[in-house]
């Protein structure tokens, strides 16, 4: 089938490559935006955030200094479905992994290695972190923000769009968190990563959440970036957990 340029830029082919390299990478907007000034391109964060949302278009030595910068090719095959996308992802980050297969350039840039759960945030995760099921892997040390202790990854469209799916999320362990904080949280066993808030408990709760000295503590509900789910209210028959704070969301 020939290349439709109206059906691309209708569907923001060349945003969303842009945008799935970029998270790929661990890089923000502004990561980004400093890589390309080391390659002679200069331009804002804002100028990445509209190229990722089709509002404008990189021009010819911009898209050069873009496929350098995210190890993009220029003209992507379309020949995996998601399937294998995913996999050929998993086996690049594993090579990326070991210092032996990494491209030369990549030596010059300070590494660190962190935990990285085995299993993104969902069911099963609880009983997974206890049984620390970790391993290392390198990232540039850029890229990992001041106080995270551990990655993991994210599963499903429920933190979007600031959090994407298969995305890594740094946790800062904590085990309190303030009304508005995007945490990770352990319920029943099942991760999830959500908005954190409160609401007064109401009816047979207000008696659950008061304590030996008459002290009511409020109730944790749990918020969706994505509207299409709703909150979801913790009730005091659950096992609830704070992992701890996200913070690149």
């Amino acid at each position: 089938m020939r290349y439709d340029a109206q059906r691309a830029r209708e569907q923001n082919e060349l945003g969303e490559r842009i945008a799935r390299a970029r998270r790929e990478r661990h890089r923000t907007q502004g990561e980004l935006a400093e890589a390309l000034a080391e390659r002679g391109v200069r331009v804002q964060t804002a100028a990445v955030s509209k190229w990722e949302k089709g509002d404008s278009v990189p021009n010819a030595y911009q898209m050069l200094a873009l496929c350098d910068a995210l190890e993009m090719p220029l003209f992507p095959g379309e020949t995996l479905n998601e399937e294998g996308a995913r996999m050929l992802q998993g086996y690049r980050e594993y090579l990326e992994s070991q210092p032996k297969y990494r491209r030369r350039f990549l030596h010059t840039v300070p590494m660190t290695e962190m935990d990285v759960s085995r299993i993104p945030a969902s069911a099963g995760f609880g009983e997974a972190l206890d049984s620390n099921q970790f391993e290392k892997r390198a990232f540039p040390a850029a890229s990992v923000p001041a106080g995270a202790a551990f990655a993991v990854r994210v599963h499903g469209d429920s933190m979007e769009p600031v959090l994407q799916d298969g995305q890594y999320a740094w946790v800062e362990k904590c085990i309190r968190l303030y009304p508005g904080e995007v945490g990770l949280f352990i319920v029943d066993g099942e991760g999830f990563i959500k908005v954190y808030d409160e609401r007064e408990p109401e009816g047979e709760e207000a008696e659950n959440f008061t304590d030996s000295e008459g002290v009511r503590h409020a109730q944790p509900v749990l918020i969706s970036y994505n509207r299409k789910y709703a909150p979801k209210l913790i009730s005091s028959g659950m096992n609830f957990r704070i992992v701890g704070r996200i913070l690149n969301a």
